[in-house]
C-alpha cells in the first residue's frame, strides 16, 4: 500500500473518500428482471440437477467392456459387454436382446457393438445367423468380405451348403435325449425336425420305432467307415431289423408299422422342404473356426414361409454348441447374433432353441437376439422366455403403446418410461444392464461401421 501524502504545517489533512454505497436489492423486483435481464428457468427436481454438476455426475457404466454409445444425460460413453459385465457381477447370464421397430437402428447395433467390435477382443469369436436380404445376399456379406471371411451360404436349389441332420458332433455319443446339463443330441433334435414335420408332436410308438432306428443307422454306418445320413434313417424305419423288434418283444411288422409315418414325413422333407440342406454329409466349409473370428451363415436365401428356415437355424444353433460343448477347454467366448428371432418363436424346435441358449455360461456362448415386438410372441414361447432371460437389453423406438407397455412390464421399467420409449428417435435406445436403472443412449459409428452397415441403398438409390 502506498504512503499517504505528507500534510504541510498548518493545514487540515483532506477529508476521506467517501464509500460507495451498496443499491440495497428487493427480492421481488429482483426476480421480475428489474435490475437485469433474467432468463427463464427450467423445472427440475434435486436429483435430476445433480447431473448439471460435473463434479457430481458420475460415468454411467464402467469403462471395462466396448463402447456402445453416448449418453443423452451426461454426454459421457457408456461401455458395455456381457463377458466382462458377467465377469464383475453385474449380470448372471450373458444373453442379450434387442427390441424395436423396423428402421430404429438395431441392425447397426448388432453389426457394429454385436459383430465388429467384439473381433477387436483376443479370443472372441462372433457368429452370425445372417437372415435379411441385401443386394441378393445376406446384409452381413459386406461385413465378411471386409474381415476375410467366407459366407456360409444355405440355399433350396442344391448349390448352397449342407448340415447334416445325423452329424455326429450332434450325437454326444448317444443316440438317446441329451442328458441334462449338455446341448441337444440328436434324438431330441430329430424329433423336433419330425414334429414340424408332422405337423403334431412324436407319439410314444413313433419315438420308440425312431429311437430304434437311430441306433441302427449309426451302427451301420460306422460298419460302413462313413457318417449317417436320413435317408439311412428313413431306410431302417420303413426295414427294421427283426433283431430290434424281438428286443421289444413285439412283431417286425409292427415295428415298421410304428415308423411308417416318421420315415414318410422325413422322406418327404428331405426331397421337398429341405431338399439339399440336410440330406447328406456337412459340408466342408461349415466349420467354427476362422482367422478372422467370423462365422457368417447366410441364410438368407431360405425362404420365410414353411420349415426350412426355422429348421436349418435350430440345426446350426445346436451344431454350434455342441461342437462348443467338445472344445470346453478352450476357454474361448462365442457372441453368437440372431438379426431375427422370432422366427425361432414357438414349436419343438424353438423348445431346443431355447434349451441350447440355457446354457450359456457353461459353453461360453452370449446369444444377441433381435426382435421387433415383445407382443407378437406368444405366451410361454421359447422367443419370449429368451427374451426374459436376457439381462442386456437394448430397447429402441416403438411406435405402438401397447408394444411399448409390453417392454416396461416385462422388463420392470419405471411407470411413465413408455412415452419415452414411444418418442425414440432413430439410433437411439434404453439400456438395461442387469438390475441397473435404465439409460438412455445415443449409438455411435465411426464412419468406417457407417459405410460398412448403412442398409438404405436399396430405398435412396444410392451406394455408399
Amino acid at each position: 500500500m502506498p504512503a499517504p501524502a505528507p500534510v504541510a504545517p498548518g493545514r487540515a489533512p483532506p477529508p476521506a473518500p467517501a464509500r460507495s454505497r451498496a443499491v440495497r436489492r428487493t427480492r421481488w423486483l429482483d426476480r421480475s428482471g428489474w435490475y437485469e435481464p433474467r432468463s427463464a428457468g427450467t423445472r427440475s427436481t434435486t436429483r435430476q440437477a445433480e447431473a448439471l454438476n460435473l463434479a457430481l455426475s458420475s460415468p454411467p457404466t464402467t469403462y471395462r467392456g466396448l463402447i456402445v454409445g453416448t449418453d443423452r444425460l451426461s454426454g459421457q460413453l457408456v461401455c458395455h459387454d456381457p463377458f466382462v459385465a458377467y465377469e464383475d457381477r453385474l449380470i448372471s447370464s450373458p444373453n442379450a436382446a434387442v427390441i424395436g421397430d423396423v428402421g430404429k437402428g438395431k441392425s447397426s447395433l448388432l453389426k457394429t457393438w454385436g459383430t465388429l467390435r467384439q473381433l477387436l477382443l483376443s479370443g472372441r469369436r462372433v457368429m452370425v445367423l445372417d437372415k435379411k436380404t441385401q443386394a441378393g445376399v445376406g446384409e452381413y456379406t459386406p461385413l465378411a468380405r471386409a474381415v476375410g471371411a467366407p459366407s456360409i451360404r444355405f440355399t433350396v436349389d442344391g448349390t448352397g451348403s449342407r448340415l447334416n441332420l445325423l452329424d455326429p458332433v450332434i450325437a454326444l455319443g448317444e443316440a438317446d435325449e441329451a442328458p441334462a446339463g449338455r446341448p441337444t443330441g440328436q434324438m431330441m433334435l430329430v424329433r423336433a425336425v419330425l414334429a414340424e414335420a408332422l405337423g403334431r408332436p412324436v407319439t410314444e410308438r413313433e419315438g420308440k420305432a425312431l429311437r430304434t432306428a437311430l441306433l441302427a443307422a449309426a451302427r451301420d454306418a460306422q460298419e460302413r467307415r462313413r457318417v449317417p445320413v436320413v435317408r439311412d434313417l428313413v431306410h431302417h424305419l420303413i426295414r427294421p431289423a427283426d433283431e430290434a423288434a424281438a428286443e421289444l418283444g413285439i412283431r417286425t411288422s409292427a415295428l415298421r408299422e410304428w415308423g411308417f409315418d416318421p420315415a414318410f414325413a422325413l422322406e418327404r422333407m428331405v426331397e421337398e422342404d429341405l431338399a439339399g440342406l440336410v440330406d447328406a454329409e456337412t459340408s466342408p466349409d461349415v466349420q467354427l473356426d476362422h482367422p478372422s473370428g467370423l462365422v457368417h451363415f447366410d441364410i438368407s436365401a431360405l425362404p420365410v414361409e414353411g420349415p426350412a428356415l426355422r429348421i436349418v437355424m435350430t440345426l446350426i444353433n445346436t451344431w454350434q454348441s455342441n461342437m462348443l460343448a467338445s472344445r470346453s477347454r478352450q476357454l474361448m467366448q462365442t457372441v453368437n447374433v440372431v438379426e431375427e428371432g422370432w422366427h425361432v418363436a414357438e414349436g419343438a424346435l424353438g423348445k431346443v432353441f431355447q434349451r441350447n441358449t440355457k446354457l450359456a455360461r457353461g459353453l461360453g456362448l452370449a446369444t444377441l437376439a433381435g426382435f421387433h415386438h415383445i407382443s407378437d410372441l406368444p405366451p410361454g414361447s421359447a422367443a419370449r422366455a429368451l427374451l426374459q432371460e436376457a439381462e442386456t437389453v437394448f430397447i429402441f423406438g416403438q411406435s405402438l403403446r401397447s408394444d411399448a407397455l409390453a417392454c416396461v412390464e416385462l422388463y420392470n421399467l419405471p411407470a411413465g418410461t413408455e412415452d419415452t420409449i414411444m418418442n425414440l428417435d432413430r439410433g437411439t435406445f434404453l439400456l438395461k444392464i442387469g438390475h441397473e436403472p435404465p439409460l438412455l443412449v445415443q449409438h455411435i459409428r465411426s464412419a468406417a461401421e457407417t459405410r460398412l452397415t448403412e442398409t438404405d441403398a436399396a430405398m435412396t438409390g444410392q451406394s455408399r
